[in-house]
């Protein structure tokens, strides 16, 4: 029978900072072109409220 498999934290640790880091690198990489995206996605999601609230007025006055 075996014995029970210890996990030492350390090596959890250690894992965790092996695997985050090259992530971590590739995002700081394209840090521009993420803050391009996300500002245009900001953009359209602005304009669609803007358009989905004239569209909620225009209805609204035509039904007076």
């Amino acid at each position: 029978m075996r014995p029970p498999i210890e996990i030492d934290l350390d090596y959890v640790f250690k894992a965790l900072i092996g695997t985050v880091s090259p992530v971590l690198g590739v995002i700081t990489s394209y840090q521009e072109q993420i803050e391009w995206h996300l500002r245009f996605a900001s953009l359209l999601v602005g304009l669609i409220v803007g358009i989905l609230s004239l569209v909620s007025m225009v209805r609204k006055l035509r039904r007076k």
